[in-house]
């Protein structure tokens, strides 16, 4: 439909072009008329959805007026418009129209898509084809509004259908069976392996029987057609055996001997030699037990073999949780090394070196502040202090789950005794602001002092001893 579309516009080119100047191109005739626009597209639909099938009157007619917006719209005519809406119209007529028709026709039409499914309209042609010229002229009727004779033979015509659904079914599923027992036939094996042939036109025949009864059964059908298949087969089989042994004039016991060797070679992989001094029936009973042994013992190595498949899958998950965790938790600790010392390195920022020194031991950190000013002999905090003071709250409040341990010391000027006073006293000062000032819990803190037991520095000399008078805050993660 499309092609015949463009192929009527090029004839219009053809045509108009020497006629007038003022003609358009297909592209601009569609922008400057919507309307037809609209109309090549529902053709085109119309095309995809068969409605030449249902609606065949409006769908010419749809396509003459479609041709004729074409024409008025090379020049530019006002009329293209209009013209372009009566292919619209026709359209959607022919969709109503076909949407009627699939609701009375609809077992017809479901018949008719069965033996589509199944190619019917290429393995039974002409059956078909004449259905569907029946078909035709019953919905053409039916769009005129002859409803009574349009659905007078709706019931044959779904019969038809479905025989030809059948049919086909048949030819498709059935013909590699026939044409073995055919042949079959035309080389004698009837004569030869009559048993064997008569059991395959059963089977056959049974195949045939299955698609009459239920046309859906399909699975059923196909095993009886390939069962007819291989007993065909196994016939041809034997008929070159027989014809082994005329060839090699073997006498009945030769033959009874070939097929003991046969049966012999046949089980030699898990027998190393069969009965044949007893009954031939005992001789079957021995390889059958044989067989069904070996069975056994290949169903139990495969049992095995999945419950090793499985452990050795389970293993290897297992290993890969277990690299995958390692791999996690070292990221876990690279990471969280990484967060302690961005966390060490940004408390040591915070203190000049005239304020402390910053240490870490382990996962601990000391600060050791040298720079605070107390009063000779006095423990009161001066205003001058409050700087280091606060950096030290902030220094802590970098740790939220650590305990706090603020020491004093001083250093050898003096009495044991005041200065181990002196020390604990200005320690707990200090404490008492980390915990008033700093909202530090005080469960976290303790407080102790030294005196002077724990010099960093000689107290032989004035800065030696500035060194020594020091308060030192550990902080224990």
């Amino acid at each position: 439909m499309k092609k015949t579309i463009i192929a009527s516009a090029l004839t219009l080119v053809l045509i108009t072009g020497c006629a007038s100047n003022a003609t358009l191109s297909e592209s601009e005739m569609m922008k400057q008329f919507p309307t037809l626009n609209q109309a090549s597209q529902l053709l085109v639909k119309a095309e995809q959805d068969d409605l030449a099938f249902y609606a065949p009157e409006q769908i010419k007619a749809a396509q003459r007026a479609y041709d004729d917006a074409l024409k008025q719209a090379k020049t530019g005519k006002n009329s293209t418009d209009i013209t372009a809406k009566e292919t619209v119209d026709r359209v959607n007529a022919a969709i109503a129209q076909s949407n009627k028709a699939k609701y009375v026709f609809e077992e017809a039409f479901n018949a008719r898509q069965k033996a589509l499914s199944v190619n019917a309209d290429s393995l039974v042609a002409d059956r078909f084809n004449d259905a569907e010229k029946q078909f035709k002229k019953m919905l053409a009727w039916f769009e005129l509004g002859e409803d009574e004779r349009a659905k007078r033979d709706i019931n044959e015509l779904k019969n038809q259908y479905l025989a030809i659904e059948l049919t086909a079914l048949k030819t498709n599923m059935l013909s590699v069976a026939k044409n073995t027992i055919s042949t079959a036939s035309k080389q004698d094996l009837d004569d030869v392996a009559p048993i064997l042939f008569a059991q395959a036109q059963d089977e056959y025949q049974l195949a045939l029987n299955t698609l009459e009864a239920d046309r859906s059964n399909t699975q059923k059908a196909n095993v009886h057609s390939n069962r007819a298949i291989w007993l065909i087969q196994r016939a041809q089989g034997i008929v070159e055996m027989n014809k082994y042994f005329k060839d090699a004039k073997f006498t009945e016991e030769q033959k009874l001997i070939w097929y003991q060797e046969q049966l012999e070679y046949a089980l030699s992989p898990i027998a190393t030699s069969l009965p044949f001094n007893l009954s031939n029936k005992e001789v079957v009973a021995y390889a059958h037990k044989t067989l069904t042994q070996t069975s056994q013992r290949t169903d139990n190595l495969n049992s095995e073999l999945v419950t090793l498949e499985a452990r050795e899958a389970r293993l290897a998950r297992d290993k890969d949780q277990a690299i995958l965790s390692a791999q996690m938790e070292l990221e876990q600790e690279q990471k969280a090394k990484r967060e302690d010392n961005a966390r060490f390195a940004g408390v040591q920022s915070l203190f000049n070196e005239d304020e402390a020194a910053v240490y870490r031991q382990l996962d601990n950190v000391l600060i050791r502040a040298q720079g605070f000013s107390f009063k000779p002999g006095g423990s009161e905090i001066e205003s001058s202090n409050f700087p280091l003071l606060n950096k030290i709250n902030d220094a802590i409040s970098r740790f939220p789950n650590s305990k706090i341990v603020v020491s004093g010391h001083t250093d050898s000027t003096g009495s044991a005794e005041l200065n181990l006073a002196l020390s604990k006293n200005r320690a707990q000062t200090v404490a008492n602001f980390m915990s008033q000032v700093g909202n530090i819990d005080v469960n976290r803190i303790e407080s102790t002092g030294f005196g002077k037991g724990k010099p960093v520095a000689s107290n032989e000399t004035v800065e030696g001893r500035a060194q020594n008078r020091r308060v030192e805050i550990l902080i224990i993660n």
